[in-house]
């Protein structure tokens, strides 16, 4: 019986810790859209990315993936999200940024953008 928050041992799985806080949305110039656009979900990566959100992949060894500047899933080519910085995720296109207060955003490439980038050299076509 659980009584005052406390319930009984092994009741269930314990809780995961938090790897991503919500930030407030803004307005940042998206590069893929060539304006101004509204970024209402944004987040703080809080710790190291364990799995692969695009393939699943499980990194046994998450410190050789994030030993690279950019690290980027060794399976799929994702890149990875680092700790401390805050993302967002355009309106009006989709694409993920990498925002850095007082700089422009940095593009993160899904995959459709990094194979129209292996093919024109752009991350977007006129479709």
């Amino acid at each position: 019986m659980a009584l005052f928050g406390k319930g009984d041992k092994g009741a269930g799985p314990a809780p995961q810790p938090a790897t991503v806080q919500p930030v407030p949305g803004r307005q940042v110039y998206c590069t893929v859209c060539s304006a101004y656009r509204q970024f209402s979900r944004c987040w703080r990566r809080l710790a190291y990315i364990k799995q692969c959100e695009c393939c699943g992949q499980v990194f046994e060894n998450v410190a050789a993936v994030y030993k690279r500047n950019l690290p980027a899933c060794p399976r799929c080519g994702e890149f990875l999200e680092h700790p401390g910085f805050n993302y967002g995720l355009c309106d009006g296109c989709g694409s993920k940024f990498e925002l850095v207060e007082g700089a422009k955003p940095g593009l993160l490439p899904n995959k459709k953008q990094r194979h129209n980038m292996n093919i024109t050299g752009k991350t977007w076509s006129k479709d």
